[in-house]
């Protein structure tokens, strides 16, 4: 995905501003959302199976030096999901950042399914996240792909959370979108 495109997309003129431009669409659960959701997913050819963010994430939010963030390849992600097994189930990440490791075990079950026999209740999520800046981009990968689940933006080592996100998707639709509702 083009920096550009993001520009045009959440009316933003600089990449700093890209998560608070995404957090209120991601939290309007409105038909807004839903034509954004639409047009990320036609400007990424509908491959849902990795996180679109990940290089522009890594270039020019990452804080490595100040809060020692790295990101986990894509390939680590899927073999990680594979080593699991596991056809459905619930999934535990205490360190989310984009969620590439939640969308790779989300593909990898999605993939071990005849299509549309794949319901996001079966599958659902827990995370936590404590960046400021990955939780909008969190949210929306989540949410474009209608996994359900909890998000904790917080510190998971001592449970503390300045917020709690519930997605839902309504339908238990693989192709729908979820909700993101603040707890």
């Amino acid at each position: 995905m083009k920096k550009e495109d993001l520009f045009r997309i959440f009316n933003v003129n600089d990449m700093r501003l890209l998560p608070e431009a995404i957090m209120p669409v991601v939290t309007s659960n409105s038909p807004e959302r839903d034509r954004i959701y639409r047009e990320l997913l036609e400007l990424n050819e509908y491959d849902v199976s990795r996180d679109w963010f990940q290089s522009i994430y890594e270039g020019e939010f990452s804080e490595r030096k100040e809060k020692k963030q790295d990101f986990t390849p894509h390939s680590l992600g899927v073999l990680s999901s594979t080593l699991t097994g596991v056809k459905d189930g619930a999934t535990y990440e205490p360190t989310a950042g984009n969620g590439s490791m939640l969308i790779a075990d989300w593909w990898r079950k999605a993939q071990e399914h005849i299509p549309f026999d794949f319901f996001p209740s079966k599958n659902p999520i827990e995370c936590w996240e404590l960046s400021d800046r990955s939780i909008p981009i969190l949210l929306l990968n989540l949410s474009i792909r209608g996994i359900v689940g909890v998000v904790h933006h917080g510190d998971v080592l001592e449970q503390k959370d300045k917020a709690t996100y519930q997605l839902i998707n309504e339908k238990d639709d693989c192709l729908g979108f979820s909700k993101v509702i603040v707890i």
